[in-house]
């Protein structure tokens, strides 16, 4: 919980930066990108993470990623992820990726909803349900859709940090618990 605090911390002050310089859309594209290529090199995310490497040999290596990239989106993000490394606070990257992107998406008036079923919706469905989010949420919805057959059936929806969930599966462990209770008095 600590952690997530701190990623939205810096996902919100980089967020700010990259607002009053226009270049959100940029680091936005930049930032989700090195997450992911962090992601897949595991090398690469423990040269980063190592304490025996210093500052200057991470933020060199660094230069070396973004010297062929818009000048003012390259400074902001090597100032930013120094700051990370002299925090020890590089840890965070894939969180502040993810925190970052559902800032600029809400700045954007969009946001992003896990739709997990059963089954496939069909879309007169979907497009139903979607409606129904944005007109709770106040805003554009992109739809992430996961098919999970242990719901048994009905829909789990996650829009940013609320959870809704009518599936059957979820039904049942609350009966559970209740008839559990009624047993034990």
């Amino acid at each position: 919980m600590k952690n997530l605090l701190a990623a939205k911390r810096y996902a919100q002050a980089l967020f700010e930066i990259a607002r009053v310089t226009y270049k959100d859309e940029e680091i936005e594209a930049e930032l989700e990108a090195f997450s992911e290529a962090l992601k897949k090199s595991a090398d690469l995310e423990k040269f980063f993470g190592n304490p025996q490497f210093n500052l200057d040999q991470k933020r060199n290596f660094i230069e070396r990623i973004y010297q062929r990239k818009d000048r003012q989106t390259h400074e902001i993000l090597l100032n930013f992820f120094a700051i990370l490394f002299e925090k020890h606070r590089f840890y965070l990257i894939h969180e502040i990726a993810v925190e970052f992107k559902r800032i600029a998406d809400a700045a954007q008036g969009q946001g992003v909803a896990h739709i997990k079923t059963a089954v496939p919706l069909d879309a007169h469905l979907e497009a139903a349900l979607v409606s129904r989010i944005e007109k709770l949420a106040g805003y554009k919805i992109m739809v992430r859709k996961e098919v999970d057959p242990l719901l048994i059936g009905g829909v789990v929806v996650r829009l940013e940090n609320k959870i809704f969930d009518g599936s059957v599966r979820h039904q049942i462990d609350r009966m559970t618990k209740e008839l559990t209770k009624i047993r034990m008095i």
